[in-house]
């Protein structure tokens, strides 16, 4: 309630200023104000304000704010009946404009720009004809009065102009913000695509951790029984508790941990599949997801990076996120690689059947014949400011993802400027 009333008084207000700019056509007290085009623009622009009241507010605060107007700046003695007589016609104007928006149901029509401004013309035109005939109806007191055809013509170009005008100007402030809306939702949509991937990658280290988990248990219990037979037969010593007991409860607890995983990543696949923001995306989507992504942490670095790309096929995938998290690692590994400027190039084109990812950078490049270890678990070249070492594990899990589609994941030394290439081949039918 103290919301609504508040915009009321800031509509009430508005108008009585913008009614201060004004022409008078006529020779006479009636005047052609820009106040009924604030009024107009309010209305369908707040939409839930009482249309009646407002109009019956709005033409009483009119009235009295231009007598009060006419006692402070008048040059003569003023006269209150005669400042009445000339300004409370325009109270008449405000209740036919507003009576005639609320029965046309303006509110409907926001989106019919054609339709609200005719609906807004016709308000204008009759709430005009209303005003003048209570002006000259007070004016002649009671005496026979017509009207001059040029007066009613005027009026009706003045209705449509002044009605078109703000429906117009209405709709562009509308675009602009449906504009905002839609970068805002394009936003967000982009970090929950992010965020997806970043789950799906969490979601496959944990998938091979859990073969690791199950192959350490298998051999926990295979030394079990190895060493379970060697005791048997004596060859081994007996201890308290024998090591064949030992090797068993290790298993067992690995076997534990095994379960805790499968937890783990039972609730992560939930997630993965609650949230999951898009089923298929094209390759050109994607792309545009890696690159907006990298520019954002290029600038957050502060580096000047140009990142071009060269799209000769986009076909659709139902693997959003693996692509998406080896083409966000390849393209993150080249900011990286780049000091303080440079460009980063990705290429996209189809050969013989296969998909090709070309990711190449004007950074430091690879040392010749580092090539065969920057794929192995646990190798970096990257050290952060504290000299802590990177954990060496994105390369070797994006080859694993291409791997899984049927692809591979090579590296190559490229021809200046490009310091370095990284290849990705997927079959086209694996998409």
């Amino acid at each position: 309630m103290p919301s609504k009333a508040i915009t009321l008084i800031m509509l009430v207000a508005a108008t009585m200023l913008f009614g201060e700019l004004k022409f008078q056509p006529f020779e006479s007290d009636f005047r052609i104000s820009f106040g009924i085009g604030a009024f107009f623009f309010f209305l369908m622009w707040l939409r839930d304000v009482p249309i009646i009241l407002a109009s019956l507010l709005t033409g009483s605060a009119v009235v009295l704010f231009r007598i009060w107007l006419d006692y402070v700046t008048g040059e003569e003695v003023f006269r209150f009946y005669q400042s009445t007589l000339s300004h409370v016609p325009s109270l008449a104007f405000y209740l036919f404009f507003g009576l005639v928006i609320w029965l046309g149901r303006a509110g409907r029509y926001v989106n019919a720009p054609l339709k609200l401004g005719l609906l807004g013309a016709i308000a204008d035109f009759s709430a005009n004809i209303a005003e003048l005939l209570v002006r000259k109806s007070l004016a002649s007191q009671g005496v026979y009065f017509v009207f001059l055809p040029h007066e009613e013509y005027l009026l009706l170009i003045l209705a449509f102009v002044r009605s078109f005008f703000i429906v117009g100007f209405l709709n562009i402030i509308q675009m602009r913000h449906l504009r905002e809306i839609s970068r805002e939702q394009q936003l967000r949509f982009e970090k929950m695509v992010m965020i997806s991937s970043d789950l799906h990658v969490e979601a496959l280290y944990l998938k091979k951790v859990m073969g690791h988990i199950e192959q350490a248990t298998r051999n926990g219990y295979n030394l079990y029984r190895e060493l379970r037979t060697r005791e048997d037969g004596g060859e081994v010593p007996a201890l308290d508790p024998p090591l064949s007991r030992r090797a068993l409860s290790i298993a067992e607890e690995v076997h534990e941990i095994k379960k805790d995983s499968q937890r783990i990543l039972s609730g992560v696949s939930k997630i993965i599949q609650q949230e999951r923001v898009v089923q298929e995306l094209t390759i050109e989507e994607i792309v545009q997801l890696v690159l907006n992504a990298n520019q954002k942490y290029a600038r957050m670095l502060k580096k000047d990076i140009e990142f071009v790309s060269d799209l000769q096929t986009s076909p659709a995938t139902r693997h959003v996120y693996s692509l998406l998290s080896v083409l966000n690692n390849l393209l993150s590994n080249a900011v990286e690689a780049i000091e303080d400027s440079g460009t980063v190039w990705l290429r996209v084109y189809e050969h013989q059947g296969e998909i090709f990812f070309l990711v190449s950078d004007t950074g430091s490049g690879i040392t010749s014949g580092d090539e065969m270890f920057i794929f192995i678990p646990g190798y970096t070249t990257k050290y952060d400011e504290q000299g802590n070492a990177s954990t060496g594990i994105g390369l070797p899990h994006a080859r694993n993802v291409i791997e899984e589609l049927g692809g591979t994941l090579e590296i190559r030394q490229g021809e200046m400027p490009e310091k370095t290439v990284f290849e990705v081949r997927i079959p086209i039918h694996r998409l």
